[in-house]
């Protein structure tokens, strides 16, 4: 249920900029402040257990928006400052580390700046060197883990403590930082999962990752501030069918139907033959289908080009990442190290060309539907809670 409202927000986070943080109401119709003051009044309430909006911190402008209901839900605010968003999850990290008994000091990388996404030259540079990130991730991966690439997070004031722990402190450290496995994973012998087939251990990690939700200090800050975790999945498992109706209204909003045209127009005369940013996207990654992920035909061909090496362990080391390596000799000693894909410059780069050239063409006749998918989103927010104040602030009361 939750994908279409995903779909929704990442379509907007695609095609928009910075945005205004006021959420608007449409038409004559009642603003959410004004639509609970009527549900407060004698005899309009069915249920003694709706809440007062007043009871809500709703920021400077006095609106009401999803995020006051959930953490996360808001796709628009201009003011996002992200470096002080993630100092605040720093902060909370270090007060549930120093709760078990840890030292964490708040860190936050250079790298990590304020505002909402890019901005405009920002962005068209980005897109124009790297497209959407499907064939040129590999690219990023080597400038970000290359020898000549810089690492964001090597002036890390908590490197120094980890370093001071014996093996046995580090794998504590960690297990609090950044939570466990799932019990059915840590409870299973490490013998009987290598005694699985390839088939047989794909299914047994499926399941125990399928509805586990992870722990740890950062996992709950993070959740704090952005969502996430067990309120989030009772969040879209009520309201899940009410945002499919809402997407539906997206689809269908003349203002969308006559953008999507005129970006299909923009983008033909580029050479491309797609309804809407949708179908765009679809064959670069791919769509849902019934339920089941189906790649896109672009992604086929990055993956037919792109490969990793084949992990190496045996009985006495920990099975690697996909992304590692054994280096000297195998065994309790062993090291790992970071090896990047495999990949054929020359089948890469034409792939590496079309993908940039769709990303330019499509940058290029999506300036014009900014701010109407922004005005377009908040239309729709305004309403979502209008018509499910009572539900939404009796969601917020079970949950908060």
């Amino acid at each position: 249920m939750r994908r279409h409202y995903l779909v929704i927000v990442a379509l907007i986070a695609v095609t928009a900029s910075c945005g205004g943080t006021a959420t608007e109401s449409t038409g004559d119709q009642p603003t959410a402040t004004e639509t609970s003051t009527e549900a407060d009044q004698p005899g309009n309430s069915e249920d003694a257990t709706k809440t007062d909006s007043s009871d809500l911190d709703l920021g400077e402008d006095g609106e009401l928006s999803l995020d006051d209901f959930i953490p996360g839900a808001r796709a628009f605010d201009e003011d996002t400052d992200f470096r002080a968003q993630e100092m605040e999850a720093q902060q909370k990290i270090a007060e549930c580390m120093a709760a078990e008994g840890f030292d964490y000091i708040p860190w936050v990388p250079s790298e990590v700046g304020g505002g909402f996404m890019f901005d405009e030259s920002d962005e068209e540079e980005y897109v124009k060197k790297y497209g959407f990130g499907v064939s040129t991730w590999v690219l990023q991966e080597e400038e970000m883990f290359g020898e000549e690439g810089e690492d964001p997070w090597a002036d890390d004031p908590n490197q120094e403590i980890v370093e001071a722990m014996d093996e046995f402190e580090q794998e504590e450290y960690f297990r609090v930082l950044y939570g466990g496995e799932p019990d059915i994973i840590a409870n299973t012998p490490p013998e009987e999962i290598e005694a699985m087939t390839e088939e047989e251990r794909m299914a047994f990690f499926d399941e125990a990752y399928m509805d586990w939700v992870p722990d740890g200090c950062q996992n709950e800050a993070y959740e704090e501030l952005y969502g996430g975790g067990e309120a989030d999945m009772a969040f879209w498992e009520e309201f899940g069918e009410d945002f499919d109706d809402m997407y539906s209204r997206a689809e269908s909003d003349p203002r969308i139907v006559a953008a999507n045209q005129g970006w299909s127009d923009c983008m033909a005369e580029r050479g491309y033959d797609w309804a809407t940013q949708e179908d765009m996207y679809a064959y670069l990654f791919g769509t849902d289908k019934g339920g089941e992920w189906v790649e896109g035909e672009f992604q086929k061909k990055v993956n037919e080009v792109v490969t990793w090496p084949e992990p190496m362990f045996d009985e006495e080391t920990t099975i690697p990442t996909e992304d590692t390596v054994v280096v000297g000799e195998e065994g309790e000693d062993a090291e790992w190290e970071y090896q990047g894909p495999e990949y054929d410059m020359e089948k890469l780069q034409p792939l590496i060309d079309e993908e940039i050239a769709i990303a330019t063409a499509n940058y290029e006749c999506s300036l014009d539907m900014r701010e109407l998918f922004e005005e377009v989103y908040k239309d729709l927010e305004s309403q979502f809670i209008e018509e499910n104040l009572d539900r939404l602030l009796a969601f917020k009361e079970q949950n908060g």
